[in-house]
């Protein structure tokens, strides 16, 4: 008689979220670094889309060329000043990322060390080489790039929506709704592809 297929174990959500905030306050100092490298690298962002409205109602139409010196040098100063920050950025947070990792790696370590030997004999070694190696990895999105990435393409999303609601509403508003729809289209095949990375992991771990 076939065995039926075990359940899943559910998710403890708030322990998640407890090991979160943990582990960001714990890295407190470089994620808030990074947010602040993060604020600055976005406003520069901002400079040089909008030096060709001066360059053109200013300078040429007007034809006012002794701002065409200050223009550029804004600009240079804007393309110099995110370059700088951009690599700041990922300096100081890959490396606490990093650090985070191989402490995780160390504490899964030394918590199956610790374990039985009936443990070992009932699990697989790939399944522990990829507990250990892979599944600290993760964590690379919330003390790495990937939550300060998030937050930055909100607050630039947030100001790009203000300005182009105010230079013309109609527009943005189509624009608004159709990428909606793709941000619908992506979350469905978002949701078809995660099993598929999960069954990735399994065959990984074998």
């Amino acid at each position: 008689m076939a065995s039926t297929p075990s359940k899943k174990p559910k998710y403890d959500t708030k322990r998640a979220w407890a090991e979160a905030r943990a582990l960001l306050w714990e890295h407190r100092k470089s994620v808030g670094i990074g947010m602040a490298l993060m604020l600055v690298s976005r406003a520069a962002s901002f400079v040089l889309p909008l030096t060709p409205k001066y360059l053109f109602d200013e300078v040429m139409a007007k034809q006012r060329y002794e701002l065409l010196w200050p223009i550029a040098l804004v600009g240079f100063g804007a393309t110099l000043i995110n370059a700088i920050t951009s690599f700041a950025l990922s300096q100081i947070v890959s490396v606490a990322a990093q650090q985070a990792i191989a402490k995780l790696r160390e504490d899964v370590q030394a918590h199956l060390i610790r374990l039985p030997v009936r443990f070992f004999d009932s699990t697989k070694s790939g399944v522990l080489v990829s507990r250990v190696m892979n599944d600290p990895e993760g964590i690379r999105n919330l003390v790495g790039t990937g939550l300060i990435q998030l937050v930055g393409g909100f607050v630039s999303a947030l100001g790009a929506l203000v300005v182009l609601l105010y230079l013309n509403w109609r527009l943005t508003s189509a624009t608004v709704l159709f990428l909606a729809i793709f941000g619908v289209g992506m979350s469905i095949a978002f949701k078809r592809l995660r099993p598929i990375f999960r069954e990735r992991s399994i065959i990984t771990a074998e």
